[in-house]
């Protein structure tokens, strides 16, 4: 009987592990160009499926988070946004560094659109910072970091923050203080820019020796995003300077 009982499960095992094995033979559809020939001629359930995506986007992204004086350009050697973001960027060091940051380092090309004058909606943060790039820690050591500002001297200048005052004449540093202090080529720097220039992109090659590199995984989008929110529950509009902490000498 127990024998019998055996046999019959084997055969079940045996049945069982010869189930046929399914796989995809074929696949089919249909594709539909979103383009201008939708607007007159569209596919209601794909229409329906995009507008009910539309309309809760349209609706974040048209949210006023804040008031701009002024409208703010990104250029070299300084710029009002150039000078905003780098400030905002240090500031946030300074809140999440155990010391500080000492500076706040950003390309002007990581901005892709100006700050209009008047109200500002998370859209517009969207279309200025319309990369991910996140917020990125670095250490650097004195030496390196004035060979980041020989490469600053050479492209004209770009986004460094307040505390910094650079003066640049034939291409070349002529000088350049932090926080009113001669750099210390000692000195271990603590540093707040993206994680493309820690990479070593747009010039800053300089980064790539960095003693350390820590990559938040906060883009800096979110960064100014909240800030912007953050000048308005305070009552604050969105300000900037051009202050002069970067000369170009011709």
């Amino acid at each position: 009987m127990k024998i019998r009982t055996i046999w019959i499960v084997i055969l079940a095992i045996s049945l069982l592990s010869c189930k046929s094995q399914y796989r995809i033979a074929d696949i089919n559809g249909t594709i539909i160009e979103v383009d201008s020939t939708f607007d007159t001629q569209s596919h209601t359930k794909m229409h329906n499926l995009i507008h009910s995506y539309k309309v809760d986007l349209d609706n974040e992204m048209n949210e006023i988070i804040g008031n701009s004086v002024e409208l703010m350009e990104y250029k070299r050697p300084e710029s009002l946004l150039t000078n905003l973001t780098s400030d905002v960027m240090k500031e946030y060091g300074d809140e999440h560094l155990p010391n500080g940051a000492d500076i706040g380092v950003m390309n002007v090309h990581g901005h892709r659109a100006t700050m209009p004058k008047g109200p500002v909606t998370v859209g517009n943060l969207y279309e200025i910072y319309s990369f991910d790039n996140t917020i990125t820690f670095l250490e650097l050591k004195g030496t390196d970091l004035k060979k980041m500002f020989d490469a600053y001297a050479r492209i004209g200048g770009a986004g460094i923050s307040s505390n910094v005052k650079l003066v640049i004449e034939d291409g070349k540093v002529k000088s350049v203080t932090i926080d009113g202090k001669h750099i210390d080529d000692d000195k271990i720097y603590q540093i707040v820019t993206l994680d493309y220039l820690a990479g070593g992109n747009d010039n800053m090659n300089a980064f790539l020796n960095a003693v350390s590199v820590t990559d938040t995984g906060i883009t800096l989008r979110d960064i100014m995003i909240d800030w912007v929110r953050e000048q308005t529950r305070q009552g604050n509009e969105i300000k900037s300077v051009l202050d002069g902490r970067i000369e170009v000498i011709k």
